[in-house]
């Protein structure tokens, strides 16, 4: 009865093992199908209480069935607890076998007989349950395999994938590497460039310095040569008016005379009117002495008149001479503005003062404005804006004759030639509302076929008409704006 027991306990046993191994394969696929978690699927073995060995599930109840170290009770009734496997020894030397084999031989057949049907009857129920179980564990399983199958083609994808980044990860680690070497290699070319650049800059900068101050020492000696000219000029103007007062004043006592002269005779004549000869003698020398003077007089007139001429050739002769030196003076600050590189845009806002003025100037002078010079790029063109606001040659007076000038740089030995630029001449209007504002807008091309040759000029005119139109001119001032295009 004892061996019954432990049979019936391990079989309960084993069924709480399987069932908790159901509820835990539950879990396990409930946890499956939660999003962001981990099947842990694991393979457990029984051990045997009798002898200690390991099976699994579906072994372990046929081999309790059959165990050889399981105890059962001696049928002979001696109290002892044998193992299956030793029982057949054991009646062989259990005391009590010979008296009461034949007695009891026919009962205990009949007990084991009973013994045997309902340990039969216990064993089909025992089996129809652990194959229900085993069913549902194959269920189990195959739900788990298919899981497994899944995990494994899920693994694989991310194995496929995981692959494909690490390549990718790989390539692009391998561009960045050589990336970052092309950028060190490009730091250090420009580092280089830039070191040759600040050489050639420094270069230029001492060589402009010295041109600038060898500029600046003719433009003293022009001032000198020019203060020198014009106290020159002064006094001979002085000595010229002296000399006009002068012949103005022995003109006028010649006059006075002349006439003092004229009165006498006229009272000769009066007096001595009988003696006609006398009178035609007298008569004809006041011709002669008159002609004498008108003759002189004309002189004095076309003395004053080159005298004038003379003077205004002078004057026009400073005022070009004083325009040019306030020309070299301003080409002098544009050129310490161009070598520190200021305008290197292509763009340029020429504004015009007093523009009724200098147009009045150029009537009189035929003055030239020169506007600040300045560059396509850095390191460009030198290029200026010239214009005449009366005109020149036949379009003299009516029109603003303009042109775009290259000038010598200090980088032309590295720029192409020949020059080929186009540029737009905007001439803005200033009305008051932006929106309403139509400027006038001029489309020019300036060439120039190296840095040596020197250039004919291009010009261009704007009509006075299109200027006092608008806006153009406000506050007597003028924006001519230049656009170099790309």
């Amino acid at each position: 009865m004892e061996s019954r027991r432990r049979v019936r306990w391990a079989l309960a046993r084993e069924e709480d093992h399987l069932a908790g191994n159901q509820t835990q394969n539950q879990s396990q696929s409930q946890s499956q199908n939660q999003p962001k978690s981990t099947t842990i699927v694991k393979y457990e073995k029984s051990s045997c209480l009798f002898c200690n060995e390991w099976f699994d599930a579906q072994t372990f109840t046929e081999h309790l069935i059959h165990c050889g170290q399981v105890l059962e009770e001696c049928p002979n009734s001696c109290q002892v607890f044998i193992p299956r496997i030793r029982m057949r020894s054991h009646l062989k030397e259990c005391p009590r076998s010979k008296n009461l084999h034949n007695q009891r031989l026919s009962v205990s057949m009949d007990r084991l007989d009973q013994q045997s049907d309902h340990r039969l009857q216990v064993l089909e129920q025992d089996i129809s349950t652990i194959r229900s179980v085993l069913n549902e564990e194959i269920r189990q399983r195959l739900h788990l395999i298919t899981d497994v199958g899944n995990i494994r083609k899920q693994n694989q994808v991310v194995e496929d994938w995981t692959r494909g980044t690490d390549d990718t990860l790989g390539g692009l680690r391998r561009q960045l590497e050589e990336e970052a070497s092309q950028r060190a290699y490009a730091a250090e070319q420009n580092q280089i460039d830039f070191q040759y650049c600040c050489n050639i800059t420094q270069s230029l900068k001492d060589q402009v310095e010295i041109k600038l101050d060898e500029a600046q020492k003719l433009v003293n000696q022009l001032s000198i040569d020019v203060t020198f000219h014009q106290n020159q000029l002064n006094d001979n103007i002085l000595k010229l008016e002296e000399l006009i007062f002068e012949n103005e004043r022995l003109n006028r006592d010649k006059f006075f005379r002349i006439e003092e002269f004229l009165q006498q005779i006229n009272e000769d004549i009066k007096t001595k009117l009988g003696t006609s000869d006398y009178a035609t003698n007298k008569q004809a020398t006041l011709d002669y002495e008159v002609k004498n003077v008108k003759n002189i007089v004309c002189e004095t007139e076309e003395r004053c008149d080159k005298l004038q001429t003379v003077v205004q050739d002078l004057d026009r002769s400073l005022h070009q001479t004083m325009q040019n030196l306030s020309d070299l003076e301003n080409q002098m600050a544009m050129q310490q503005r161009i070598a520190s590189v200021q305008n290197i845009r292509g763009h340029l806002i020429f504004r015009i003062k007093d523009y009724s003025k200098k147009l009045d100037e150029a009537k009189q002078y035929d003055t030239i404005l020169h506007s600040a010079m300045f560059s396509n790029k850095a390191f460009g063109y030198a290029l200026r804006l010239d214009i005449y606001l009366n005109g020149k040659g036949t379009w003299k007076g009516r029109n603003l004759i303009a042109c775009l000038n290259v000038l010598s740089g200090e980088y032309d030995p590295l720029l192409a030639w020949p020059c080929r630029l186009q540029a737009e001449v905007v001439i803005r209007d200033q009305c008051s509302n932006l929106l309403e504002a139509q400027d006038y807008v001029k489309t020019i091309f300036v060439r120039k076929k190296s840095d040596d040759f020197i250039q004919s000029n291009q010009y261009f005119h704007i009509p006075h008409k299109v200027i006092t139109s608008r806006n153009y001119l406000r506050n007597d001032s003028m924006f001519i704006e230049v656009r170099i295009m790309k």
